[in-house]
C-alpha cells in the first residue's frame, strides 16, 4: 500500500508540475518523508497488530499494545516530518539556519515527550517483564530478568542517539536509524536463536559408541562434563559476535574494513589457533586421565589394581596433568604475541635458583620416583624405613605416610630414606629364637619344636598362609642364659607376625606338658670361703609370730624387726667368722 500510494503521487507530482516530466523539489521532499514514516510505520504495526492479536510479534494486551502502538506512531510521525519535510521545506523557504533550528526544536520536543511516556511506564514494564521471566523457560527468563532491569536505560539511550544523529545529518537520520535498529534486532534475534539451539543440542548427555564405552567406561562422563565449560565458551565467542554487529550496525565500529585490515585478519587466526590449541589440549587429557581411571578402576577379569600400579599410574597423572598445562600456557602465550624465549630462559634461571635451593625438594622428586619404579614399597605394605617401622598408608611424588603401631601417623619425605626394608615381598619367614636352660636335652626340645609346628598346620586361618616345612637351623648360642635353638617358618606376606604368635603360644604349651625349662632372670646369693674352705655361718633367728599390738604395730610396707638384740655366744669368732680371723692375722706380730 506504501509502495502504491507513492507512486500514486510520484504520478500525481509529475502531471500537476508546470515542467511535465520533472518533479518538483517539494514534491520530492514530501514524497521521500511519506515513503520513509510510513514504512516505519509499517513496522510498528507489523509488531503490535492491534487489530489482529493473533498476528502480534510481542506477548501483550490488545489495551497495551494499543497504547504503544499509539505512542510509537506519534513518535515516527513527528520525528520523521520534522526531518524529512518541515527542515528542508524551511530552510529552502526561508533560510537554513531557520530549517536548522526547526528541526531541533521538534526532535527536542520528540525526545522530552519519549523520555517522559518511558520514564513514567518504567516500573509497570518491569513487572510485566518480571511476571513474563517467572513462567518462561530458563533461557529466556534470565534475559527477560535482565531486559526488565536496564529497558528504561536502553530506550533513553535510543531516542538520545536519535536527537543527536537527526542534528549531524537530518536527511538521513530516519533511515540511519531504521537501519540501524533493523540490523540489531535481527543480529539479537539470530544470536539467542544460536544460543538456544546450543543450549538444547549440547545439554544433552553425549552418548559414545558401546564398544568405546566398554574399553573406556568413564570417557563418556569426562566428556559430558565438559559440556558445560564448551557451552559458555561458545555463548562468548556468539556474544563478543554479537557485539561486533551491534556496533557495526550503529557505525560505532566498522567491522568490514576490520576484517579486511591485518589486524582483523591476524585476530581472526589467534582466535582460530587458541581454540584449536585449547581443543587438543582437552582431548590429549580426556584420553590420558580416561585411560589412567580406567586402570585404576576395578577391572572386569582382572580385579583391583595392585597399590604399586595405582601409585605410579596416580603420578603419572599428576605428571601428565602438569605437562599438559604447561605446554598449552607456552603456546598460548606465543599465539597471543608474547615472546616465550625470555619466559623460557627466565623460568630456566628461577628453576636452577631453585635447584639449588631445594635440593632437598628435587631429591625427594627423584628418590620418590625411582623407588616407584623399582617397586619398593606400595600402599599397605609393613616397611621400615628411616628407622620408622610400619603401614603404608599414603605415597606421594616425595613422601610417604607411615602408620606406626601405637597409631602415630609420620610423614617421611624420601630424600631421608637409604634403605627400604619392606615384609611384604613374595613372602616372609617367622625367625624365632628360643632359649632353654643347660640342664635339658636340646634333642628333645626340637622334637617339641616340631610338634608345636604340627599342631599349627592344622589351624584353618594359620596353617594356608604357611608356604613350607619347619627349618630348624639348630643351636646358635650358648651362654650364661641358656642354649638357644634357631627356626624359620616360611609364610605369606604379611603373616610372619600372625604365625609368630600362633607358634609362640602352642610352644608355650608343649614345653610346659614336657617340663622343658625356659629359663627366667635369677639371682644367687653367695657367702664366700675362706682359705681352707670353709663358708662362714649363716646366723637365722626363727621367731614366732606376735600380734601387733599399740604404737608397736607396724605400718603398712614395713618389715617388721625385733625390738631385743638377737642372743649371741660369747666367742665372737661364731659371729664375725672369717672376717675376725682377717683381723687377727693382721694384728698377730710379723717377725
Amino acid at each position: 500500500m506504501v509502495a502504491l500510494a507513492a507512486m500514486a503521487g510520484g504520478a500525481a507530482a509529475l502531471w500537476g508540475s508546470p515542467g511535465r516530466g520533472a518533479l518538483d523539489t517539494l514534491a520530492a521532499v514530501f514524497l521521500r518523508a511519506f515513503v520513509a514514516v510510513e514504512i516505519v510505520k509499517v513496522l510498528i504495526r507489523m509488531v503490535f497488530a492491534v487489530k489482529h492479536p493473533h498476528l502480534r510479534l510481542l506477548p501483550m494486551s490488545d489495551e497495551l499494545a494499543a497504547y504503544w502502538n499509539t505512542w510509537l506512531l506519534r513518535i515516527a510521525t513527528a520525528a520523521g516530518y520534522g526531518t524529512l519535510l518541515i527542515d528542508p521545506v524551511v530552510s529552502a523557504s526561508l533560510s537554513p539556519a531557520l530549517g536548522r533550528l526547526a528541526n531541533m526544536l521538534i526532535m527536542l520536543a520528540v525526545y522530552v515527550y519519549a523520555v517522559r511516556v518511558i520514564w513514567r511506564n518504567r516500573q509497570s514494564v518491569r513487572e510485566r517483564l518480571d511476571l513474563r521471566a517467572a513462567s518462561a523457560t530458563t533461557f529466556m527468563g534470565t534475559r527477560l530478568h535482565f531486559l526488565s532491569r536496564v529497558w528504561h536505560v536502553l530506550g533513553i539511550g535510543y531516542f538520545t542517539t536519535l536527537l543527536v544523529v537527526s542534528q549531524v545529518d537530518p536527511t538521513n537520520a530516519l533511515p540511519f536509524m531504521a537501519r540501524a535498529t533493523a540490523q540489531t534486532l535481527l543480529v539479537i534475534g539470530v544470536g539467542s536463536l544460536l544460543i538456544l539451539l546450543l543450549n538444547t543440542v549440547l545439554a544433552k548427555p553425549i552418548r559414545l559408541p558401546a564398544d568405546l564405552r566398554k574399553r573406556l567406561p568413564l570417557l563418556e562422563a569426562r566428556v559430558n562434563a565438559y559440556v558445560p565449560a564448551t557451552l559458555k565458551l561458545l555463548g562468548l565467542i556468539i556474544r563478543i559476535v554479537l557485539v561486533l554487529l551491534v556496533l557495526d550496525a550503529w557505525r560505532a565500529f566498522d567491522l568490514s574494513r576490520w576484517l579486511a585490515s591485518d589486524a582483523g585478519g591476524a585476530a581472526i587466526r589467534m582466535t582460530v589457533n587458541i581454540v584449536i590449541v585449547l581443543l587438543i589440549a582437552a582431548l590429549a587429557w580426556t584420553v590420558i586421565a580416561s585411560i589412567i581411571e580406567h586402570r585404576l578402576s576395578q577391572r572386569e577379569g582382572r580385579g583391583m589394581p595392585s597399590a604399586r600400579e595405582r601409585t605410579l599410574l596416580a603420578l603419572f597423572r599428576n605428571a601428565s596433568l602438569i605437562v599438559i598445562v604447561t605446554m598449552t600456557l607456552m603456546v598460548l602465550l606465543s599465539q597471543i604475541g608474547i615472546d616465550v624465549g625470555p619466559l623460557i630462559a627466565g623460568a630456566g634461571v628461577v628453576g636452577l635458583a631453585i635447584g639449588f635451593g631445594a635440593q632437598k625438594l628435587v631429591q625427594d622428586i627423584i628418590t620418590g620416583v625411582f623407588i616407584q619404579l623399582e617397586n619398593g614399597m606400595n600402599e599397605n605394605d609393613v616397611v621400615q624405613v628411616a628407622g620408622v617401622f610400619g603401614t603404608v598408608e599414603k605415597m606421594t611424588i616425595r613422601s610417604v605416610g607411615i602408620r606406626t603401631l601405637d597409631g602415630g601417623y609420620h610423614l617421611v619425605p624420601f630424600s631421608s630414606v637409604d634403605v627400604v626394608t619392606n615384609h611384604m615381598r613374595d613372602f616372609s619367614y617367622h625367625l624365632g629364637e628360643y632359649t632353654i636352660a643347660h640342664r635339658e636335652s636340646v634333642d628333645d626340645a626340637i622334637v617339641h619344636l616340631r610338634a608345636a609346628f604340627a599342631e599349627l598346620m592344622t589351624d584353618t586361618v594359620l596353617g594356608p598362609e604357611i608356604l613350607e616345612d619347619i627349618t630348624v637351623a639348630g643351636v646358635t648360642a650358648v651362654n650364661e642364659k641358656g642354649v638357644t635353638i634357631r627356626i624359620l617358618i616360611k609364610t605369606t606376606p604379611g603373616m610372619q607376625w600372625a604365625v609368630q604368635r600362633g607358634y609362640n603360644r602352642l610352644l608355650k604349651k608343649h614345653f610346659d606338658a614336657a617340663g622343658i625349662e625356659l629359663p627366667y632372670p635369677h639371682t644367687v646369693l653367695y657367702f664366700g670361703q675362706d682359705k681352707r674352705g670353709y663358708a662362714p655361718p649363716a646366723n637365722v633367728v626363727m621367731q614366732p609370730e606376735r600380734p601387733d599390738e599399740g604404737e608397736n604395730a607396724r605400718a603398712a610396707g614395713h618389715t617388721q624387726r625385733p625390738l631385743e638384740p638377737a642372743p649371741r655366744g660369747e666367742d665372737s669368732s661364731e659371729v664375725l667368722g672369717n672376717e675376725l680371723e682377717a683381723r687377727e692375722e693382721d694384728d698377730a706380730p710379723r717377725a
